[in-house]
């Protein structure tokens, strides 16, 4: 049904009810009992606006209301931290904060959605061969095997051994120099922001598992073949670029002003955050050190200088959360807003999108079900928002 065939419905309908009420009311008009029924009725039917009503329908009214978009999660690299850009894709590289994944990510390329995926099985993130052995190898002498041929892979890849004794998984690049391990595992990772491993790859790797066997005299296990890598490494290059999304919120003086950057300092201070990484202002996780969310200065590289920050003069702020890489990422953003409602309310500034439009509560709450949905949608994959898998993969 279309909207024209609606609204002459609507009135035929309108008409009809009114017909049949005023046949009604001639009849029991009189009778005391329904005066005053029918007398709030009448008043109610006449301050009905029926008329804003047709409006809303009409498809004028509907594009003004598609135009007031709630505001969204944005993708990393479409982050946008000198301002002049609102939002448009590729148009400036991330921030490298300590929340940020690498720089450089692809803006704009495409992907088959993953959303089909939920509820399958969980991601594979490395490719991995295992070197059992009955005779312990020190850690000096698999690290030189791994170490000679691992140059020719581009992706994170790790040497992992079971302690004899101890039987305690180790990664041996941070393992104490006199520890002697059983097992080995050398792995893989088959994805990340940058893009998915492909065959080239894997056969360099397997190449390296075969020279690490044959060295080390060790039998060789691999978790699977090539061919079932290549469609495991493309799911997670999917699900890397689908949720690899931040929460933007911007702090605004009013127009034709800037911020003091010593009134900045000392806000950001009481706040809680400290210049670290890049530059930048963080909040960090006090039982971790890790960064919860940070905030740049609105400027090409994000980051501030000191004398901007004791006598300078500042453009705007950029609070952003990198929210697949933080342990429950909702309840950090309900942390975010409080330090920015705080921080511009110290400075005498507004909260406003990337896009430049003033955030309300309700849309600060709407961003804040994004986040809960996206939280819940990781787990559904095996990935748990802040975990290690997570960091390594954004």
């Amino acid at each position: 049904m279309n909207l024209q065939l609606a609204l002459i419905l609507l009135g035929v309908a309108t008409f009809i009810a009114i017909v049949a009420f005023s046949i009604w009311q001639s009849r029991y008009l009189e009778t005391p009992l329904l005066r005053r029924p029918l007398e709030w009725i009448q008043s109610a039917v006449a301050r009905f606006p029926v008329a804003g009503v047709i409006s809303r329908l009409r498809p004028q009214g509907l594009a003004q209301r598609v135009k007031q978009k709630e505001p969204s999660l944005v993708a990393s690299a479409q982050l946008d931290l000198s301002g002049e850009a609102h939002g448009e894709q590729g148009s400036a590289e991330r921030a490298d904060g300590p929340d940020a994944g690498p720089r450089g990510r692809r803006a704009g390329a495409s992907a088959p959605s993953l959303h089909a995926e939920i509820g399958g099985q969980p991601l594979k993130i490395d490719y991995w061969a295992r070197l059992p052995g009955t005779t312990p190898v020190s850690r000096d002498a698999a690290l030189a095997v791994f170490r000679e041929h691992e140059i020719d892979l581009r992706r994170a890849r790790t040497l992992h051994g079971r302690t004899e004794p101890g039987n305690a998984w180790l990664d041996l690049a941070t393992a104490p120099a006199d520890e002697v391990f059983s097992d080995l595992i050398v792995s893989l990772q088959m994805a990340d922001l940058n893009g998915a491993v492909n065959e080239s790859e894997l056969t360099r790797f397997n190449n390296l598992a075969y020279y690490m066997s044959e060295t080390l005299n060790r039998p060789l296990q691999f978790d699977m073949t090539i061919e079932d890598a290549l469609p495991q490494a493309a799911r997670l290059e999917r699900f890397c670029r689908e949720f690899d999304l931040l929460a933007v919120i911007n702090i605004e003086p009013a127009p034709g002003a800037g911020f003091s950057g010593s009134d900045v300092a000392r806000a950001l201070d009481q706040a809680g955050m400290r210049l670290g990484k890049d530059d930048m202002f963080h909040l960090y996780d006090p039982r971790t050190g890790v960064g919860r969310f940070s905030l740049a200065n609105r400027s090409d590289t994000g980051s501030f200088s000191y004398d901007e920050l004791e006598s300078g003069m500042l453009r705007g702020l950029v609070l952003f959360l990198n929210v697949p890489t933080v342990p429950r990422p909702s309840q950090t953003f309900s942390d975010l807003v409080s330090v920015a409602t705080y921080v511009s309310t110290q400075v005498d500034g507004s909260l406003v999108d990337p896009e430049g439009t003033l955030l309300t509560e309700t849309q600060l709450d709407g961003i804040g079900r994004q986040i809960r949905s996206l939280e819940s949608s990781m787990k559904r994959y095996g990935i748990e928002p802040g975990s290690e898998e997570a960091r390594r993969l954004f």
